[in-house]
């Protein structure tokens, strides 16, 4: 992956992504369209839809703009149809499966990991559009790492029903949870190879140079973005 001036890129001759740095606002429209074009994305087939910290995921056929459709995770297999998810400290997944030319994105905040949103996007990938779970790569893109990520000990206890191991820990009687570790745990469960799962280990809140974050940045309404698409 290749950091620039308002962005990481990965590219391959297949499939290329981006996660956006602080100076920009995946909300600013105009902003992106000037960013997407300038890295050779189809800014015109761009697709999102209004995250809900929920579990659902859409299949895309043709562009879907609408903040009207409620969904935390897209999936598509249409060349030059980028798909994008916005975030501020959760986690951004990007799956891609460069045999069966499949690409997805996933929104995975506390509430998305705990209702398995990564297996939910891995099951589509495999059902609709017969990805072999055993192709499929994952990044793990900028989000809160375990030790900023603090909550209370409720939560902790609410993680347990996963039955991930080392999830979160524990300082001076104050609690972190490590969304990292579960997902990459959720998704190792249900196929993917390890050796497929690679962390771009970037922190929002200690990267916050570089990166929004709703913590560190007391409540921010801008948004990173993660965006991807099949060449």
């Amino acid at each position: 992956m290749k950091e620039k001036k308002n962005l990481y890129i990965y590219e391959n001759e297949i499939v290329k992504f981006i996660f956006t740095k602080r100076d920009v606002d995946a909300k600013d429209f105009q902003q992106m369209d000037k960013l997407l074009r300038e890295n050779n994305f189809n800014y015109k087939n761009l697709s999102y839809v209004k995250q809900v910290h929920g579990c659902e995921v859409v299949s895309i056929k043709d562009r879907l703009s609408d903040f009207s459709i409620e969904s935390d995770a897209l999936v598509t297999n249409e060349i030059k149809k980028p798909l994008m998810i916005f975030t501020a400290d959760c986690v951004p997944l990007v799956f891609y499966d460069e045999n069966k030319k499949v690409i997805a994105l996933a929104h995975a905040g506390w509430k998305g990991t705990y209702s398995e949103i990564a297996k939910n996007t891995l099951e589509l990938m495999v059902d609709k559009y017969t990805s072999d779970v055993k192709d499929i790569k994952v990044i793990i893109g900028p989000h809160i790492l375990v030790d900023n990520y603090k909550v209370s000990e409720e939560l902790i206890e609410k993680f347990s029903s996963l039955k991930v191991d080392k999830y979160y820990k524990e300082k001076n009687g104050e609690f972190y949870l490590n969304l990292e570790t579960i997902n990459k745990q959720i998704l190792i469960r249900n196929g993917i190879l390890e050796e497929n799962i690679i962390s771009t280990g970037l922190c929002t809140v200690a990267d916050n140079d570089k990166f929004l974050s709703y913590r560190k940045d007391k409540g921010t309404d801008k948004r990173i973005a993660t965006v991807i698409e099949l060449k």
